[in-house]
């Protein structure tokens, strides 16, 4: 007869059983099914059993329970058969026949009793996860063909087989989206079988990744992450549960707004600049509108254009409207900001009168007056001057500290202060504010902001990260800057209005520098390296580096889209290069920053000023003066003014060298260019400020300035 539970593969095993186990010896056949399918042939005859000889089967266990996870091999299982006869030489078969809703084959081994029928599970991954019940029926009989069975027999054994899912699964992000180039965030990853190593992936690349439980883990997505917009494919890595199924985050594209634009405003026949334009939705196909006009653009980021304005476009007094337009955004074109084309400044705001310390300033007219309009002794070392809303502020040094103190332009009467600061200190003005850089001896400095005409101290940011600061502030723009140094260099950038740091970078050095601010440039100068960065959000545009190695730093000037770079490791010559590219265009020797113009520049080196034609480096004319003369020379109108160690000061012709003015004073006028406290001659509103010994003294040039 046939069978189909019985496979082709069945083995036969005889045996004699011991006689402390059974009463008499029971010959043994054991037949192993191979999965319940297929059959074989088997015999037509039957062995009856002998007279009087009885064989009788138990089964254990009655029940089987086995257990698997998905990423396991396949389980096995035991069943033990044990057989009883009454005498010996009776042959016994025996036959399993498992259901396969779990089971993938059992077999037997063994010749003696009890023998062991073993159940093979399938494979986990195969059946996937769930319950599988089955049963094994167990027969024992006399002959082949199963057609008389012994004692208890058949029997049944109940199997359960539960296979859990242990794959990663993912289920849920929290956020599911962001807007492109947004800030940083906490991404929640929830899912299934998550273990302590598991480790989020953001488009294939492994996150930092907290475990808070088997069901959710979180990671930080930093703002880079983010930056255009797109999909990102986030997975899990579990070293114990493998890869996970993925999950779409997207990356919106941001709405195209306009924030904030860089300058806000420039002085009427000035040179062409970069404007910088902020705000968010930026693409490849933005671009800047000038009073409805494109403009030359360049995407940065897309929070960032900028764009190139020419020289035409600020030839007139003025307001322009800014606005960024994007034929492929929902907004089309931005609000716009305003940028105003202003009369140039008659005020002295900085070290060498202006932010690009060129040394220049224009009045409707100058005439070189017989005597002083004031002279008053500010009790100790004054600084160089700032002239501007009806003032003359000077910060002044004594024994050893620092006092801020703001006179009268008429009379020299104190308005208000001395004001006491710690350290080494000096001020730069702009918009209604004294920015007053406070540099205590191997500390942090501190910058303080003063109301320019109550002297009420506005807000005060310590200026953490470095230890020696040697830079007058600059300030322009909204922003003051300054550097400080101790460990490399730092320079700073704040918001006026609060004294917020909005930027910082690293430069190599950091002394003696007191920035350079023009219109899109802050330019700082060290031993061997100079460097350019965009003014409302810190971007290097370039970096000179020639190579060699030093400490210290000074002063840059930038005049006529022109850089002059002190690079060398001492003193202020060095080189000159274009202000918007870094290319070179030549070199220049000074003992201290010069006073350039359009067409002349006015070199101080060993004594000797020097007026020098720009288009083609000729000297025009050399001044000796009293042999003494000493730091930057300024230019008012058609004069250049110089100082003397001996307490003359001179005003020249610029064109012919010769000289038109000259007066003395009772003590050396001061000089100190190269670190704070930095001092020197100042013209602003009409006046030439003068500092020497301890006065400050004031000559009226122009009454309407």
């Amino acid at each position: 007869m046939s069978r189909p539970w019985i496979r082709a593969c069945a083995r036969a095993f005889s045996a004699s059983v011991a006689r402390s186990t059974l009463a008499a010896g029971v010959g043994l056949v054991i037949l192993s099914a191979c999965g319940g399918g297929g059959g074989d042939s088997s015999p037509t005859t039957t062995t009856p059993p002998p007279v009087n000889n009885t064989v009788s089967m138990s089964v254990s266990p009655a029940s089987v329970v086995a257990a698997a996870t998905t990423a396991q091999t396949a389980p096995t299982a035991s069943i033990f058969v044990t057989l009883t006869a009454s005498q010996a030489n009776q042959q016994v078969y025996l036959l399993a026949k498992p259901t396969t809703n779990g089971i993938a084959s059992v077999s037997g081994a063994g010749s003696a009793s009890p023998v062991t029928v073993t159940v093979q599970f399938k494979a986990p991954s195969s059946v996937g996860a769930g319950v599988y019940n089955d049963t094994v029926q167990i027969m024992g009989c006399y002959d082949q063909a199963c057609a008389q069975q012994i004692v208890n027999s058949p029997q049944t054994v109940q199997v359960q087989y539960t296979v859990t899912d242990t794959t990663v699964q993912l289920t849920s992000l929290s956020p599911s989206s962001a807007v492109a180039s947004g800030p940083a965030f906490t991404l929640t990853v929830t899912g299934t079988n998550f273990t302590p190593g598991a480790m989020v992936l953001w488009n294939g690349n492994p996150r930092g990744t907290s475990y808070l439980s088997s069901t959710r883990l979180s990671t930080t997505i930093q703002g880079s992450d983010i930056s255009a917009p797109g999909t990102v494919a986030v997975t899990v890595s579990d070293p114990t549960n493998g890869a996970s199924n993925p999950l779409n985050f997207t990356i919106q594209p941001a709405k195209l707004t306009l924030s904030a634009i860089s300058p806000t405003s420039v002085a009427v026949g000035g040179p062409p600049f970069m404007l910088t334009l902020l705000g968010s939705g930026f693409t490849a196909t933005s671009t800047v509108q000038w009073n409805g006009t494109q403009r030359p653009s360049t995407l940065i980021s897309t929070n960032e254009l900028v764009a190139q304005i020419s020289a035409a476009d600020v030839a007139a007094l003025g307001a322009a409207s800014i606005a960024v337009q994007d034929p492929n955004s929902s907004v089309g074109t931005t609000p716009a900001q305003t940028l105003s084309v202003v009369a140039a400044s008659k005020d002295a705001v900085a070290f060498q009168i202006n932010p690009a310390h060129s040394g220049t300033v224009s009045f409707s007219s100058v005439s070189l007056p017989a005597s002083a309009q004031w002279s008053v002794d500010v009790g100790g070392t004054p600084s160089y001057a700032l002239i501007a809303a009806g003032l003359v502020i000077v910060t002044v040094t004594v024994a050893g500290s620092s006092e801020i103190v703001a006179l009268d332009q008429a009379t020299g009467a104190t308005v208000w202060g001395p004001k006491i600061v710690a350290g080494q200190a000096n001020a730069a003005y702009d918009a209604g504010q004294v920015f007053v850089i406070s540099s205590p001896f191997a500390n942090a400095a501190t910058m303080i902001a003063f109301d320019v005409q109550t002297g009420a101290q506005k807000w005060s940011t310590l200026l953490a990260g470095q230890y020696a600061f040697s830079a007058a502030p600059t300030a322009a723009d909204g922003l003051v800057f300054t550097g400080g140094a101790g460990s490399g260099g730092t320079l700073y950038a704040l918001d006026e209005t609060n004294g917020n740091i909005v930027w910082t970078q690293l430069v190599q050095n950091g002394d003696n520098s007191t920035p350079a601010v023009t219109a899109d440039g802050v330019y700082v100068t060290y031993p061997c390296q100079g460097y350019d960065f965009r003014p409302a959000t810190g971007e290097l545009i370039y970096n000179i580096n020639t190579g060699c190695e030093g400490g210290g730093g000074a002063t840059p000037v930038v005049a006529d889209q022109q850089f002059y770079a002190p690079l060398n490791v001492s003193g202020a010559s060095g080189n000159i290069y274009n202000a918007e590219t870094g290319a070179s265009e030549g070199t220049y020797v000074a003992d201290s920053p010069p006073a350039i113009t359009a067409t002349t520049g006015y070199f101080l080196q060993s004594g000797t000023l020097r007026g020098v034609e720009l288009d083609n480096d000729t000297v025009k004319w050399s001044f000796a003066g009293d042999g003494k003369l000493a730091g930057s020379p300024i230019v008012v109108n058609q004069y250049v003014f110089i100082g003397s160690a001996s307490g003359n000061v001179y005003g020249l012709n610029g064109t012919t060298g010769s000289v038109a003015w000259q007066m003395t004073l009772p003590a050396p006028i001061v000089t100190s260019t190269g670190a704070l406290p930095f001092s020197g001659l100042a013209a602003g509103d009409g006046l030439l400020v003068v500092p020497a010994g301890t006065k400050v003294t004031a000559y009226l040039l122009s009454a309407n300035p």
